[in-house]
């Protein structure tokens, strides 16, 4: 039987936007929160650390402020040195009814000096202790737009990184959002005449930066919010010219009436 780990968020005021609802950086952090507390509750011994490779998140409504979200985790599968972890979030109280926000994780185990390192001996079982089961495939990103990208800068702050010292997964998504928003604003699209909220995020950590490092965000929208429609954002971080993150997201839009 496959093992399952629950616990519960109450989505809190700095968790959300300024339309009140749970950001997907928060929602990131809760993941990293549950999978850390449920490695603790299996007593998972090592001396390496686990890092975030990759994240899909599906959201299938806003989340807004105050909501009592009650998340289950639990593994997919291992490999030599990678694991693959599924997220289920519900509204408390509803235990049976479909998830809000569902999210599947990969992971890479490393040692202290993040190089790839061998899960210790029997780890699957703590959480898989029927038998092993087969990764599932991770789709390849697509191509990049054949059109420039905007562009915004920004430099990686102390609040951003890890306890290994690296941009930490749930900030590189904090960087994405606040440089597509800077374009948005150029543009004129601001909150008060635009509601977005996240449908989708994919997002891989190809390579790690550190504190003080510039970064350039490089992002492409189709089509840029106008009306009430879809967005997909396409976006990398990069610094000295390699690819540091990757992120495909969906946005749902919604123009706001004016008030007087």
């Amino acid at each position: 039987m496959q093992r399952q780990f629950c616990h519960t968020y109450v989505v809190r005021y700095d968790d959300c936007d300024c339309y009140g609802f749970l950001t997907p950086a928060a929602f990131l952090r809760y993941m990293q929160d549950v999978a850390g507390l449920d490695a603790e509750g299996v007593q998972f011994t090592g001396d390496g650390f686990w890092i975030v490779k990759r994240s899909q998140i599906a959201f299938a409504a806003p989340v807004p402020l105050h909501t009592p979200l009650e998340m289950t985790t639990y593994a997919l599968s291992f490999a030599r040195i990678t694991a693959q972890r599924g997220y289920e979030a519900r509204v408390a109280g509803n235990p049976e009814g479909e998830p809000i926000v569902k999210a599947r994780t990969q992971w890479v185990y490393v040692d202290k000096n993040g190089r790839p390192k061998r899960i210790p001996e029997g780890s699957a079982e703590l959480w898989l202790p029927d038998g092993p089961q087969a990764p599932l495939p991770e789709t390849p990103f697509a191509p990049l737009p054949e059109c420039a990208p905007e562009v915004t800068t920004a430099r990686v702050r102390f609040s951003d990184i890890d306890f290994m010292q690296h941009l930490n997964n749930a900030a590189a998504v904090d960087l994405l959002d606040n440089a597509a928003w800077e374009v948005h604003t150029t543009a004129g699209i601001t909150p008060t005449s635009m509601v977005m909220h996240a449908l989708s995020y994919d997002i891989e950590y190809v390579a790690s930066t550190l504190l003080g490092e510039l970064v350039e965000i490089q992002s492409w929208f189709d089509p840029l919010p106008a009306t009430e429609q879809e967005v997909t954002r396409t976006q990398q971080i990069v610094r000295d010219g390699r690819v540091i993150v990757r992120a495909h997201s969906c946005w749902a839009c919604q123009v706001r009436e004016a008030r007087d």
